[in-house]
């Protein structure tokens, strides 16, 4: 069996303990080693875990103050960075739709009940979440494939266009219902990352996502 075949078989068993509210910690612990097995693995060493309830220090001056400030202004990257202080300091809703996954991240060190969100992470909830009806499903295509040119139909290289928002709120209900019979959401996390990531690896565009995701997906 192809790596593509396992895939496919994993997306439509976790379709279906889905849809019949199954979807608990020993299958996602399963469904996580399937991925591992077929090479795609949570990298804990370039994501290590995070520390519990800390309390980090958003407090960013006018030049660098520590060495990974440092690393920051030298990457380029110091307004990602004080924008992402800004956000982690803001109680209110994500501002930007440009920055919604850092800004989403922000919201998840303030308080951990707010999931990690990024492409990878969408990509799998909308394979294998038949909950999504279908203008849900044209939001999650907005915001991860391409809708124009020569490269119409791929994946994008990273989250865009209008509905970046509206795919975060979409997600962050759709976690929270499946972890509602107390499902890790940070399981989830391991989970749905390098599944994401397994998807954009072996269904080159939308047409091909459709064929992994069929049996019960409502693209």
């Amino acid at each position: 069996m192809s790596q593509t075949e396992h895939l496919k078989k994993l997306i439509q068993s976790l379709q279906a303990q889905i849809k019949d509210q199954a979807l608990d910690s020993d299958a996602v612990k399963a469904a996580t080693e399937t991925l591992a097995g077929i090479g795609y693995r949570y990298d804990a060493n370039l994501f290590p875990e995070l520390p519990a309830n800390a309390e980090f220090s958003s407090c960013v001056g006018s030049e660098p103050n520590s060495l990974a400030e440092a690393l920051l202004w030298k990457m380029g990257k110091w307004n990602v960075y004080k924008d992402f202080a800004n956000n982690y300091n803001s109680n209110g809703p994500l501002a930007k739709k440009t920055d919604v996954v850092f800004a989403a991240f922000a919201k998840h060190l303030r308080d951990s009940a707010n999931p990690i969100y990024d492409q990878h992470a969408l990509r799998a909830m909308w394979a294998i979440n038949t909950s999504l009806n279908s203008h849900e499903s044209e939001q999650c295509k907005a915001a991860l494939i391409k809708s124009k040119g020569k490269e119409k139909g791929k994946w994008k290289q990273t989250l865009s266009g209008s509905e970046t928002i509206n795919c975060y709120n979409l997600y962050v209900d759709k976690i929270n219902t499946l972890s509602s019979n107390g499902l890790s959401k940070s399981a989830l996390d391991k989970l749905l990352m390098p599944l994401g990531q397994a998807l954009k690896d072996n269904a080159r565009n939308y047409y091909e996502f459709i064929a992994l995701c069929s049996g019960g997906w409502n693209g």
